[in-house]
């Protein structure tokens, strides 16, 4: 009975990138998105390296949080 399942996964990370409208911050609360860039995930690997994704990452990693940011996302 195994034809019935369904072996063409895809991942929540590939269904955000099939979105037009995408932001990096929905790609970053995925749970699996550093399992997938481990994987290297063409479309992934692509989007980020985009130059207004870099400058994010970079702004991200350079930057403290604001003080008054929710505590969840302050340290995710």
């Amino acid at each position: 009975m195994f034809w019935k399942f369904d072996l063409n996964t895809t991942s929540h990370v590939d269904k955000l990138l099939d979105k037009e409208d995408v932001t990096l911050e929905e790609l970053m609360d995925e749970d699996d998105v550093l399992q997938e860039c481990k994987a290297q995930n063409r479309r992934l690997l692509d989007f980020l390296c985009q130059q207004h994704c870099m400058e994010q990452l970079v702004t991200l990693i350079t930057h403290e949080p604001p003080l008054d940011m929710d505590e969840k996302v302050r340290f995710k």
